[in-house]
């Protein structure tokens, strides 16, 4: 049975993206690292089960290639 997709937001994206809101679904299991694209750059994001607001749970950019 296929999981069920959930919404991210990563938490520690200002350093690099400033006020950009990065936002995305997965249904990759918490403890994954998914590859992303943002503003062109290509980012990979660790999946957690921690929750933020509502049904959406924290992400953490872990590599970031500029």
């Amino acid at each position: 049975m296929a999981r069920p997709a959930r919404t991210y937001l990563v938490t520690n994206s200002r350093a690099l993206f400033g006020a950009r809101v990065i936002r995305f679904r997965s249904s990759a299991p918490a403890g994954s690292i998914v590859p992303l694209k943002v503003d062109g750059r290509p980012v990979r994001a660790l999946l957690t089960d921690t929750p933020l607001v509502g049904d959406v749970l924290v992400a953490e950019l872990q590599d970031v290639y500029l």
